[in-house]
C-alpha cells in the first residue's frame, strides 16, 4: 500500500463496521482518499466523515464515483448495487482481509487469531506495546477504552491485527508472529466441520515464517490437537486451574485471584515469576492476556514491562461494558452470542456480582448458529437466576422453520432456569424497569441490535 500512488481513491461498503472503519482510518491517515457507505450514521461512520472521508447512507449505484478500489466485508453479498457496479466498471474489488493483509505487507505483523477473545487479546497487545513506547499500528474490533479508538497508526515496524476466521479470509495475512486464542465448532456454515476449520488454524499457523512463533492455548484441546500439523515455532500458555491438554506449557498462570475489579495472577515462565494484574475478571480473560504477554515477551520485551503496562487496559466496549449503575442496580453489555462466549460471561459476571441476581436479556443471532448449537445455547444459561430472550436477529439470513425464540425460551425453561420471550428486543425496557429497584445485574447479550436499543434506553430513561 505505501507505494501506491496516493490520489488513488478507496471506497468501502459497509464502512461502519469495527473492522472496516479500523481499516478505513488507517488509510486515511496514510494520505489516502476514502470514501464509503452504510446503512446507518452511527458513532463510527460519523467520526469517520468528520475525519473527512465521503460517507454515503444506504447502498446505491451512484455511490461509486471516482473510484479505483473497492474493500468490502463478508457481510456484503454479491448483490449489493455497489459490488454489481464495480464489476461493471472492471474496478478491482479487494475483501476486508486483503486490505488488511496489504497494510501488513511492509510491516512487523502480529495477528491475534481464535474463536473468542480476538478483540480483547489484540487490544491487551495493542495497550502492553503502546505503553513500552514503540508506536504501533493496530486494528482491532472494537473500541479500545484506555486507546479511544478502534485504530491508531504508529510511526513504528509494528502492526497488530485482529484475524477473523470466520470465512476463511485470515488466510491472506502473512504475520511475523501469532495467536491462537482458542477453537470452537463456530461459522460451521461457511467450513462446514470443525476437522475443516482446525485445517483453517493449521493452515493460519503455518503462515508465520520459520524464525516466527505461534503462541497456543494449552488449556484449549482443539489448539493442542493441532499441533502435529504444526510446521512453526510455537509456544503454550495456560492457567493451572483449568485442565491442560499440552505435556508441557511455557508460560503457566497461578494463584489466580478474581474479584469485582480484575484479576490477579502469578505468571511462571522457566525460572522467572513475574505477578499480574489486570482489568477485567474471568479465567478467559486471563488466557486472553496470556496470549497478549506471549507475543510482547517473543518480541523481546521484559515480563516486568509487560506487568506494568497491561494493567492499563481499560476494557473494551461491547466485552462486560458496564453501561449503567446506581445503588444495587447494574446493566452490563457484552457481545458474546456463541454458547461458549455466553457461559464464560455468565459466569464471570456471577462471580463479579455474588449478592446479585443474575437476569440476562439475550437476542440470538442468526437462524443457522442458533439451530447449529440449539442444546449449547439451552446449556449456556445455566448460571443465570432469569433469562428474557427476543426475536432472533437474523443477519440477512431466511428463516428457519421450527428455529425460534419462544421455543427456545421453553426449551430453557425446561432445564430449570425460569425464562421469558420478548416479542420485541425493544422489551428489554421492560426488564430494565423491572429490576432497577432491586438487587440486580442485567446482563445484556448478542451481537445484532440488542447492545444499541439497551445503550439508547439508558441514555433516555435511566439517566
Amino acid at each position: 500500500m505505501y507505494g501506491i500512488n496516493k490520489n488513488l481513491k478507496l471506497h468501502f461498503i459497509g464502512i461502519g463496521g469495527i473492522g472496516m472503519s479500523a481499516i478505513a482510518k488507517v488509510l486515511m491517515n496514510l494520505g489516502y482518499r476514502v470514501s464509503g457507505s452504510d446503512l446507518g450514521e452511527g458513532e463510527t461512520v460519523l467520526k469517520l466523515k468528520k475525519a473527512g472521508a465521503e460517507i454515503f447512507k444506504g447502498h446505491k449505484e451512484e455511490n461509486i464515483q471516482d473510484v479505483q478500489i473497492v474493500v468490502y466485508s463478508s457481510a456484503i453479498n454479491s448483490e449489493n448495487p455497489e459490488i454489481i457496479k464495480a464489476k461493471k466498471l472492471n474496478i478491482p474489488l479487494i475483501k476486508r482481509a486483503e486490505m488488511l493483509a496489504e497494510l501488513m505487507r511492509l510491516k512487523y505483523g502480529l495477528a491475534i487469531a481464535g474463536s473468542h477473545g480476538k478483540t480483547t487479546t489484540t487490544s491487551f497487545l495493542a495497550t502492553i506495546m503502546s505503553g513500552l513506547n514503540l508506536d504501533p499500528t493496530y486494528i482491532v474490533g472494537g473500541l479500545v477504552k484506555n486507546l479511544e479508538d478502534n485504530a491508531g497508526i504508529g510511526k513504528g515496524e509494528l502492526l497488530i491485527a485482529e484475524a477473523d476466521e470466520s470465512d476463511g479470509s485470515f488466510l491472506y495475512l502473512n504475520p511475523i508472529m501469532s495467536v491462537i486464542t482458542n477453537i470452537d465448532n463456530d461459522h460451521l456454515d461457511h467450513y462446514g466441520s470443525l476437522e475443516n476449520l482446525k485445517e483453517a488454524f493449521i493452515n493460519f499457523s503455518n503462515k508465520v515464517p520459520f524464525y516466527g512463533v505461534v503462541a497456543l492455548n494449552a488449556n484449549d484441546k482443539p489448539s493442542v490437537e493441532i499441533l502435529n500439523k504444526l510446521k512453526r515455532p510455537h509456544k503454550f500458555f495456560g492457567v493451572d486451574s483449568k485442565k491442560i491438554y499440552s505435556d508441557s506449557v511455557d508460560y503457566l498462570a497461578k494463584n489466580i485471584k478474581d474479584g469485582e475489579d480484575g484479576a490477579s495472577f502469578n505468571l511462571h515462565y522457566k525460572e522467572e515469576v513475574v505477578e499480574f494484574k489486570i482489568s477485567l475478571s474471568g479465567e478467559h480473560n486471563i488466557q486472553n492476556a496470556l496470549g497478549a504477554i506471549v507475543l510482547a515477551h517473543s518480541y523481546g520485551t521484559s515480563l516486568i514491562d509487560i506487568s506494568k503496562n497491561i494493567i492499563k487496559f481499560e476494557g473494551v466496549s461491547r466485552r462486560q461494558d458496564k453501561i449503567f449503575e446506581r445503588k444495587d442496580f447494574v446493566i452490563i453489555d457484552d457481545y458474546a452470542h456463541h454458547p461458549t462466549e455466553i457461559l464464560a460471561t455468565i459466569s464471570t459476571v456471577k462471580n463479579r456480582y455474588q449478592n446479585k441476581k443474575v437476569i440476562v436479556c439475550f437476542e440470538p443471532h442468526r437462524y443457522t448458529r442458533t439451530k447449529n448449537f440449539w442444546n449449547d445455547f439451552v446449556a449456556s444459561f445455566k448460571d443465570a437466576d432469569k433469562v428474557y430472550v427476543s426475536p432472533i436477529y437474523a443477519a440477512n439470513e431466511k428463516p428457519i422453520e421450527y428455529i425460534d425464540s419462544q421455543v427456545l425460551v421453553k426449551s430453557i425453561s425446561n432445564t430449570g432456569v425460569e425464562s421469558d420471550y420478548l416479542e420485541d428486543t425493544n422489551e428489554i425496557n421492560k426488564v430494565f424497569r423491572s429490576y432497577k429497584n432491586e438487587n440486580a445485574v442485567v446482563l445484556v447479550l448478542g451481537a445484532g441490535a440488542i447492545s444499541k436499543i439497551a445503550k439508547q434506553i439508558v441514555k433516555d430513561e435511566l439517566q
